[in-house]
Formats: structure tokens, C-alpha cells, sequence
């Protein structure tokens, strides 16, 4: 299911759901999907000890001047999928 922490506890699944669905749209499903396989495409261990640098390879190009978390930037589902291939 969807999870998010913050400062050491557990956010509700409820309230990520629905950022989420506010920040992603209509392209939430897409993304949930290519994110799904490339998780599928590892043994849990590995991905435990991959995930981060994993997101360094497909995390969104952010504009120059924008920075931080949360600054819109434009997910690229062709790069995730590409790594789940590869696996």
C-alpha cells in the first residue's frame, strides 16, 4: 500500500493518497504502474539497499531556480520502465 513517514512516524495512508492524486492527476495510475514493476523486477533485499539510488537514475529534472522537495519537475515513466527491463 501507499506509505510516507515523517519524523520518525507514520503518515495516514488516507492523506498520501489523496496528495498524491493532487499532485499527479490523471498521470497517477501510469506512475504507480511503472514504479510497481520496477519494485517487481528486484528481490525486497535488493531493492532495500538499491531504492535511493535507484530515484537518482529516473527522479524528476527540476527548472533552474526551483529547488527542493516538491518543486514541480516532469517524471520521466519511460526511464522507470527502462530500469525495470534492465533488471
Amino acid at each position: 500500500g501507499v506509505r510516507a513517514a515523517r519524523e520518525g512516524r507514520a503518515d495516514d495512508p488516507a492523506a498520501v493518497r489523496r496528495y498524491l492524486a493532487a499532485k499527479f492527476g490523471d498521470g497517477l495510475e501510469p506512475a504507480r504502474a511503472a514504479l510497481v514493476a520496477l519494485a517487481a523486477s528486484m528481490a525486497p533485499e535488493l531493492l532495500a539497499g538499491h531504492a535511493f539510488a535507484l530515484y537518482e537514475r529516473f527522479r524528476p529534472a527540476v527548472p533552474p531556480g526551483a529547488g527542493g522537495w516538491g518543486a514541480k519537475g516532469v517524471l520521466d515513466l519511460g526511464a522507470i520502465r527502462a530500469l525495470a527491463k534492465q533488471r
